[in-house]
């Protein structure tokens, strides 16, 4: 097998494209990829504080503060302050962020599968299995 960066060239090009196509999806609803990523956390795992959430999807917390100030502003998340500990903020969806999350969700789900749906049910087993095995690799 040659040992040029083919392999890797061709995977960027397919992250690329299927982070435009999130893009284009989560904008249909007046968001950008992170403050999906935020709600989509807070969908799935309930309230969180904001360093929790950072880790979870990948965004550093400098950035993690202008997100949260636009989602509290939009009215689709809250975060106090924890009572235990004043310095921690918990945030939360709210009725507005979980009716909109149960709405939009499935949707987004739906676009994204289409595309996976390219492959098989096999061929994407395989892909997870391999792209975990270079994930891991260090």
């Amino acid at each position: 097998m040659s040992h040029d960066l083919k392999s890797l060239t061709i995977l960027f090009r397919a992250v690329g494209s299927i982070e435009e196509r999130i893009k284009k999806d989560v904008a249909r609803y007046g968001l950008n990829p992170s403050e999906f990523g935020v709600l989509e956390a807070l969908y799935h795992k309930g309230p969180m504080q904001v360093q929790t959430i950072c880790e979870k999807i990948l965004i550093a917390a400098s950035s993690m503060s202008y997100v949260i100030d636009k989602l509290k502003k939009k009215g689709y998340i809250e975060a106090p302050q924890d009572p235990t500990d004043r310095r921690v903020h918990i945030v939360t969806l709210t009725h507005s962020g979980q009716e909109l999350m149960d709405d939009i969700y499935p949707r987004h789900v739906a676009t994204l599968r289409s595309v996976l749906d390219v492959l098989s049910e096999e061929e994407e087993i395989v892909m997870q299995e391999l792209l975990k095995r270079i994930g891991k690799a260090r």
